[in-house]
């Protein structure tokens, strides 16, 4: 049952990982950019003038934003202003030496070695757009080459970390230029445009930018409209860079054919491994269905039904709950144990301190553990009083002191308890462990298709969402194989579903009142596995006389400290035990992006604070 659970844990984190690299998520972003527009003027000095208006839209409480410029391939910024958009209205912020978080309508500029960041102090709370006008400077960007002038600018780096819904550049040169003087290319995401609006105006834009996603423009132009450049280089690089631009549109062509390729080859693939995938589902649900007929209650008017099977509540508790084992089925397991005479629990108090006022318990062994126990069972017991007590005993005191000092080897034995609790439901025959091997068949085939799912989707065929859908009902069709009941087990479980129901639905009925005598010959040790199954009845309910306390504790009676784990006063038994065991449980006229590129000025990115 371990090997095969451990199986199981393998293909869902195999899954989950495999799953992961189809999401872009992230989850750090506390605000997005709905829309950037950058209007840039290339002056006769080579210089590049730039405004922008980001609209920020913050999804959490901020206290500002920030704009990175990258100075990379410049000889820096200047003349930097800061504005916020009002409508019709602007508000100019001012350019301060120090700020803190709650300050206003102010910004700072922060000189890193290859960068500059603009600081903008403007508190801000959730659901709240606001839009910021950042003009600047960016000195000697455009390059004057022999034979042809050159604009090679980031407009967006990497380095941004904010996704944005429209990104809109607006180049304008110093001077008109023809069509055929002048060269256009843009690199950054394939979505994206570019066009000449007039002979000085040219337009980039991208719709949907990914955070981390560069966006640059590539202008080759006349070198004398930029006469007053200082940024020259004595050689003729109009051919080399023609050559460059022609490489990364080659890239791109190949790279379309060889996914149309890849395309046209995975989906009959993925087609038929889905079809596949439906076939082995049928075949097996069709193979492995129950008859209709395998449980029927013959009990509906029995008034309060009593637990189908004295199989230990750690058991019935696996069985129903596949495989969960909490804070109440260690509660109930205890109780069993005292109820057949093998465990004992006493306290450390004044005679004058009330049961449930003790801070202090003792859990001793009174009998030794023999074939009349299930192996969970006697597990429970050596591991609580031989390897974490004395030999004779051991206090919740120190059961919480193991769990924290010796945390690792607590949990490791508190998850062997568990396995073998799984292990004895197994050998009771509540599974059936004979279509194990068509599960592993079902994990390993939904593993491959969601492969080939991926694979298909990331190649933009529309066959990969029907091998992910199949492949996600495979799986989880091959972990329900693998703990699959016996047509027994169901019927046990359905006995057990049909008990908890009547004790939720019936603890008004339950009789409250109890004698003397009831302490030691408790009334019905349902109240056990109605606890470890979740339904228990608090304390306050019952009736009896308040001297019956001690008649049940000198006697070791279970029904005494079930009253006491039902407390609801919270006392220390069971914070002790809820500690310890609770943290285990280009044209010239218009055309399209292309990749490659990332070699120009500049950079940088926005964001939040």
């Amino acid at each position: 049952m371990k090997r095969f659970s451990s199986a199981a844990v393998v293909f869902l984190i195999v899954f989950i990982i495999i799953c992961s690299f189809t999401l872009c998520v992230n989850a750090e972003v506390s605000l997005s950019i709905p829309e950037w527009v950058v209007d840039s003027h290339l002056l006769k000095s080579g210089d590049l003038f730039i405004t922008e208006d980001i609209s920020f839209r913050f999804e959490s409480d901020a206290n500002g934003v920030f704009r990175e410029i990258v100075l990379e391939k410049t000889s820096g910024v200047s003349d930097i202003q800061v504005e916020e958009l009002l409508g019709n209205a602007t508000k100019q912020y001012k350019l301060v030496k120090d700020a803190e978080k709650g300050d206003s309508d102010v910004f700072q500029i922060i000189n890193e070695s290859s960068s500059t960041v603009i600081k903008i102090f403007s508190p801000a709370e959730e659901g709240q757009i606001k839009t910021f006008r950042i003009s600047y400077t960016v000195r000697n960007v455009a390059v004057k080459y022999n034979d042809i002038g050159e604009l090679y600018y980031i407009f967006l780096g990497k380095e941004n970390n904010t996704p944005i819904g429209s990104f809109r550049i607006n180049i304008k040169l110093p001077e008109n230029v023809a069509d055929e003087h002048i060269k256009i290319f843009a690199h950054g995401p394939l979505n994206g445009e570019y066009r000449k609006i007039n002979s000085n105006t040219i337009t980039l834009y991208v719709e949907d930018v990914p955070a981390n996603t560069f966006i640059e423009g590539r202008i080759l132009f006349p070198k004398e409209i930029i006469p007053l450049s200082s940024n020259i280089q004595n050689i003729n690089n109009y051919e080399n860079i023609l050559r460059e631009e022609a490489s990364y549109q080659r890239k791109i062509t190949e790279d379309r054919e060889r996914r149309e390729k890849i395309k046209k080859m995975l989906e009959p693939v993925s087609l038929l491994a889905s079809v596949i995938g439906i076939f082995i589902f049928i075949i097996f649900l069709t193979r492995f269905r129950r008859e209709k007929y395998v449980y029927k209650n013959d009990n509906k008017n029995e008034q309060f039904p009593s637990i189908p099977e004295d199989c230990t509540p750690a058991v019935a508790s696996y069985l129903t709950t596949g495989s969960f084992l909490g804070i109440n089925t260690v509660f109930a397991t205890i109780l069993d144990l005292i109820r057949k005479g093998y465990l004992k629990i006493s306290i450390i108090r004044d005679e004058f301190i009330k049961f449930t006022d003790a801070d202090n318990y003792i859990i001793t062994q009174v009998k030794e553990t023999d074939d009349s126990l299930l192996s969970h069972e006697k597990y429970f017991i050596n591991w609580l009083i031989n390897e974490m007590g004395n030999g004779k005993s051991i206090s919740t005191q120190e059961i919480e002191y193991n769990s924290k000092h010796s945390s690792l080897k607590f949990h490791s034995s508190y998850n062997k308890w568990k396995t073998k609790v799984g292990e004895d439901a197994v050998s009771k025959g509540y599974y059936d462990k004979s279509k194990t091997g068509y599960g592993v068949l079902c994990l390993f085939f939904s593993i491959a298709l969601l492969i080939i799912g991926i694979l298909t989707l990331a190649y933009d065929g529309t066959f990969g969402i029907v091998s992910l859908i199949i492949s996600i009902t495979l799986f989880a069709y091959g972990i329900a194989l693998f703990y699959r009941r016996s047509d027994y087990g169901y019927q046990q479980y359905k006995k057990w579903v049909e008990f908890i129901k009547y004790v939720k639905n019936h603890k008004d009925e339950f009789s409250t009142e109890f004698t003397k005598e009831d302490f030691i010959n408790s009334p019905d040790i349902s109240l056990i596995y109605a606890l470890s199954l979740g339904q228990k009845i608090n304390s306050e309910e019952f009736i009896f006389d308040e001297s019956y306390y001690a008649y049940g504790y000198y006697n070791n009676s279970w029904f005494f400290w079930y009253l006491i784990i039902n407390n609801s006063n919270d006392n220390a038994f069971q914070k002790s035990i809820h500690k310890s065991f609770g943290g285990s449980t280009g044209s010239s006229s218009g055309g399209s992006f292309t990749g490659g590129g990332g070699g120009g000025a500049g950079g940088g990115g926005a964001g939040g604070f």
